[in-house]
């Protein structure tokens, strides 16, 4: 199958699974839900969905991703309803650091600096 095709698809995932996520399933306990990524396997039968959860307990951010895991069946079904696909694929959901990690580097280097503006 096409990559062209499964970036689409992924694409789609992403932008449904987003709105199902504000409208559908509001998330007002743990914070704001932000789908980052969607990655489709090539027979479409697989869908991992990176989601980005914006609150500084780490607790309360895997408690959300629990939550999100645990109603992952019904959002499968929101997304089969909402896409015309032969098979909806199965939705996997993982938590997306990518921002906690920008944010620690980002830190780090800034630490650097300052030290480095102290020694001179």
């Amino acid at each position: 199958m096409g990559e062209y095709r499964i970036r689409r698809v992924s694409d789609e995932i992403k932008r449904v699974i987003g709105e199902i996520l504000i409208r559908d399933l509001p998330s007002n306990d743990y914070g704001l839900v932000t789908v980052t990524k969607v990655k489709c396997t090539t027979d479409l039968k697989i869908a991992k969905v990176y989601i980005s959860i914006l609150n500084h307990d780490a607790q309360q951010r895997q408690m959300a991703l629990k939550m999100i895991k645990a109603k992952g069946s019904r959002i499968r079904g929101l997304v089969g309803n909402r896409m015309t696909l032969k098979y909806t694929p199965r939705i996997l959901f993982y938590e997306d650091d990518s921002q906690e990690y920008a944010e620690n580097m980002e830190r780090l280097f800034q630490k650097l600096d300052h030290d480095d503006s102290e020694s001179e």
